[in-house]
């Protein structure tokens, strides 16, 4: 029913329909007006701003950035056609690995305004304050997937990224493996996590975030230097639902392709990775290597010349530009 509801206040606004009255949404909805106030006031403790006026009815205060359920369809054939939609969670990717064990829908979606234990890679922290970012998980069951080639998922979410970042006019670097970097500072990152059997992916749970609306002050003192997001880099206050519909519009078509048998994304996410040409250091079974990032291998690892002038290809860890 809060779906409902939503979905009747958006399409609202899209006609330059001012409100709508509390009568009107129970006859829609066939519940009675008592019915719809405490529905109201159910999405409004979701974070959903309802304003309303007696005798007029209820709008949405910020149409723009509501990513309830109802104001989210993508239109898309699997990533994001079942969306869940959470107030506050640990984590989106760790309610995700929950689902997928549970055996819910491919494709399923659950997006979170807040993160109270967001993770990146490695096991650090994601910083994920309410009403600031795009933090959403995809679990996905892909077919005849091997385990060696499951990494290639994270090029992929990348370039289906920055392509609808792109689409707003924002044009991102990729950082390899997983992070997206705009001016040097981190916009987003990637975070995929398998389960499986040795040589076959069972499931993957595809963790994304953006840091859309967050402003210096909102960040801890030691990610100030590092951290950049859309709303500094266009200088206004940016809208999330569109480009939250533009994201997963952008990784359904790349992940059916990639499903499909095509590996075009490789040689995209080559031309755009902000890595390659670079002197970087990283560390492999406790040694530490320098040298010069040379080029993404087809199954996604990183191939670099060493000093020494011999050639290693990473597949994970950090990479440090010097």
């Amino acid at each position: 029913m809060q779906a409902e509801i939503v979905a009747r206040l958006i399409r609202a606004h899209e006609q330059s329909q001012k409100y709508v009255s509390g009568s009107e949404l129970a006859r829609e909805l066939d519940v009675t007006r008592s019915a719809v106030w405490k529905h109201i006031e159910a999405i409004r403790q979701d974070g959903v701003k309802i304003a309303a006026v007696s005798r007029l009815g209820y709008r949405l205060s910020e149409p723009d950035d509501v990513l309830h359920a109802g104001a989210v369809d993508p239109s898309t054939a699997l990533i994001g056609t079942t969306y869940h939609y959470l107030k506050e969670i640990d984590s989106t990717n760790l309610e995700g690995r929950r689902r997928a064990k549970e055996g819910c829908p491919n494709g399923l979606v659950i997006l979170a305004d807040k993160q109270i234990q967001g993770r990146a890679r490695m096991g650090r922290q994601w910083f994920s304050p309410a009403g600031t970012g795009i933090y959403f998980s995809t679990v996905l069951f892909p077919e005849n997937l091997p385990t060696a080639r499951a990494a290639l998922l994270v090029p992929l979410t990348a370039v289906a990224v920055h392509s609808a970042l792109a689409d707003m006019g924002v044009q991102a670097d990729l950082k390899w493996p997983n992070d997206l970097l705009y001016d040097g500072r981190k916009l987003g990152g990637i975070l995929l996590e398998i389960s499986g059997e040795a040589d076959q992916v069972r499931s993957a749970v595809l963790g994304v975030g953006i840091n859309v609306n967050l402003m210096g002050q909102d960040l801890p003192e030691e990610l100030r230097d590092v951290v950049i997001s859309l709303m500094e880099i266009k200088n206004q206050r940016m809208g999330r639902r569109q480009l939250l519909h533009s994201m997963l519009a952008s990784l359904d078509t790349f992940y059916a392709d990639f499903q499909a048998g095509s590996r075009d994304f490789i040689e995209e996410y080559r031309r755009l990775c902000w890595t390659l040409g670079r002197s970087i250091r990283f560390e492999q079974e406790g040694k530490i290597y320098e040298g010069t990032a040379e080029t993404i291998e087809d199954d996604g690892g990183l191939s670099v010349r060493l000093q020494c002038g011999k050639m290693m290809t990473i597949r994970s860890g950090d990479v440090h530009c010097l």
